[in-house]
């Protein structure tokens, strides 16, 4: 229920500016490139809104490869709050938030809303020997390379899209994908980031609200398992993983699921 809560209250008009340009299916163990084109083709008007412009200010923010610790400037800090606090101006957020603080997980005060999205999604740890270089906004907004496992996370369409633009994506096909009345979309999709191949799973079309609102409903609610969700009542699920460094936990992963993995 609460997930389909989430669905009616978010905007949907974002996809109304995406051309999804789907083309041919493939897999990881038929690895072949059968998109000659994008995946993605968007217009400016997708990007308009508060949360959307604070979200891309953020892409620029991270040093990709996980052995190499990230720098936290004041800039980038200031950036990380101005998302956080537009998240808050959105219904969808404090809709989450609120349902959170009935069940008991955060306490039911906005400030104590944006400390804990802060942490869970902007807290560094590590995962490559110690070295603080990835936070969980990083691996599922942006994604990252990982020495010896190539590529790993990248589950947001708006940083896709900007990936393609600046060729560090080239797409190579799909192996599922769910159309929820044209408001919004889930793919199974095949990719190389700089290089490396990728298999991810995304959304496509939504806000980065309602996705930051799954996911730490997600979070808190079945860590390291599958959370069944439905959108207009086609049911999927959200599956999260949780990292934790010093007795504190922190999103380690988080995206959409099409039957099995």
């Amino acid at each position: 229920m609460i997930s389909e809560h989430l669905f009616n209250k978010s905007s949907h008009e974002l996809l109304n500016y995406v051309q999804i340009n789907y083309q041919g299916q493939t897999s990881f163990n038929n690895f072949t490139d059968n998109a000659l084109e994008r995946l993605l083709n968007t217009s400016s008007n997708a990007f308009l809104t508060l949360t959307t412009k604070s979200l891309i200010k953020l892409f620029d923010n991270y040093e990709l490869n996980t052995s190499q610790p990230e720098i936290v400037t004041k800039q980038k800090d200031t950036e990380e709050n101005e998302f956080i606090d537009n998240l808050m101006e959105t219904d969808v957020m404090l809709h989450v938030m609120h349902f959170l603080s009935l069940k008991g997980f955060v306490k039911n005060d906005i400030q104590a809303y944006k400390n804990i999205l802060k942490e869970i999604w902007f807290h560094l740890y590590s995962r490559t020997k110690g070295i603080n270089g990835t936070s969980g906004f990083e691996h599922v907004f942006i994604g990252e390379r990982k020495p010896r496992k190539g590529i790993i996370g990248l589950h947001n369409w708006i940083s896709f899209f900007f990936g393609e633009l600046s060729n560090k994506i080239n797409y190579y096909g799909f192996s599922r994908n769910k159309e929820f009345v044209n408001k919004a979309v889930i793919l199974d999709t095949y990719f190389t980031y700089f290089g490396k191949r990728k298999r991810s799973t995304m959304f496509i079309g939504t806000s980065p609200e309602l996705e930051i609102a799954i996911y730490t409903l997600c979070f808190f609610t079945r860590p390291n398992k599958r959370c069944k969700m439905s959108f207009t009542g086609f049911k999927f699920d959200i599956q999260t993983y949780v990292s934790q460094n010093n007795g504190k936990k922190f999103i380690g992963s988080a995206f959409p699921i099409l039957g099995k993995i």
